[in-house]
């Protein structure tokens, strides 16, 4: 047996010769294998033909990270001969990493869990998740170290963007690269909009123009935007209210049928999914001038 090549983490190529035949015709030969010291014809075996010369031998389906001990054979009629055992290892392969699975969703954060439950035969240096708004992410996106070897893992995700889709999977590192696992998407939570405080312009005995600005939706559509009003403080959509669109931008409301020389209590409010935001500065006092007509 005279050499080994092409070792890969599933086959090794086996080169020999049979260089005398005893005096009876070489009817086989080729090489036995096994993960046992000096295999026989009973373990697994390869035949390459039969006579004198040298021959070689592809050895597959080997398992990764094994070490395989190997010999040459050839039989006639008085028997089978072995040549010299020679071993070798299998290279290891990629980790193996579970789907993430996410939990303790919020507007701004998630707790992302996997396990590395097989290191290829190799030690596993590094593992967590990686992720990002697009999908496909990889350590060169943003990531959370979380440890290394086998076993089950916890990342937790901060700063996130609300309302806002992301892509992630865990990830394991050996010697031989980087294994992912399985993408997973979220949504962070969305959260109130926000929105500018009122202006108040135009105002007669029974009328005022009111003006104001959503600025952010909060990562979830703002399907409805106007202003509230009372002649006590604080009012919210339970008052009387005037609905002016939905989206975010600058927005004007007028209010009619209002009562002369009384004080109104105004403001600008805008509903997504999240609930209802009400503008800055609450309880902002507009009097309504009974002598402008």
């Amino acid at each position: 047996t005279s050499s080994i090549s092409g070792v890969t983490s599933s086959s090794a190529t086996i080169s020999s010769s049979v260089t005398f035949d005893g005096g009876a015709t070489v009817t086989e030969r080729g090489v036995v294998y096994s993960t046992s010291s000096n295999p026989t014809t009973s373990n697994s075996k390869i035949v390459s033909g039969s006579g004198l010369g040298e021959f070689k031998c592809t050895i597959k389906s080997l398992s990764y990270a094994t070490t395989y001990y190997v010999r040459a054979y050839a039989k006639n009629s008085a028997g089978t001969v072995y040549g010299n055992e020679i071993t070798f290892t299998t290279s290891p392969i990629l980790p193996t990493v579970s789907a993430s699975t996410v939990t303790n969703l919020t507007s701004s954060s998630a707790t992302i869990s996997s396990s590395v439950t097989s290191d290829g035969g190799a030690t596993v240096t590094e593992h967590g998740v990686v992720y990002s708004t697009s999908q496909n992410p990889t350590t060169s996106n943003s990531k959370i170290v979380s440890g290394s070897g086998l076993g089950s893992f916890t990342c937790a995700l901060s700063s996130l963007s609300p309302g806002s889709t992301y892509y992630v999977r865990s990830y394991a590192v050996n010697e031989i690269g980087v294994a992912y696992g399985e993408e997973v998407s979220f949504k962070t939570l969305a959260v109130l909009p926000t929105i500018s405080a009122s202006t108040v312009t135009n105002i007669t005995y029974s009328s005022a123009v009111v003006s104001s600005k959503v600025l952010t939706d909060g990562g979830a559509t703002v399907t409805e935007r106007g202003v509230v009003y009372d002649t006590s403080s604080n009012p919210t959509i339970s008052n009387s209210k005037v609905t002016c669109g939905s989206g975010i931008g600058s927005f004007t409301c007028n209010l009619t049928s209002l009562q002369p020389n009384t004080t109104y209590y105004v403001r600008t409010y805008a509903i997504n999914s999240a609930g209802t935001t009400q503008s800055l500065f609450d309880s902002l006092v507009y009097a309504l001038d009974a002598s402008i007509t």
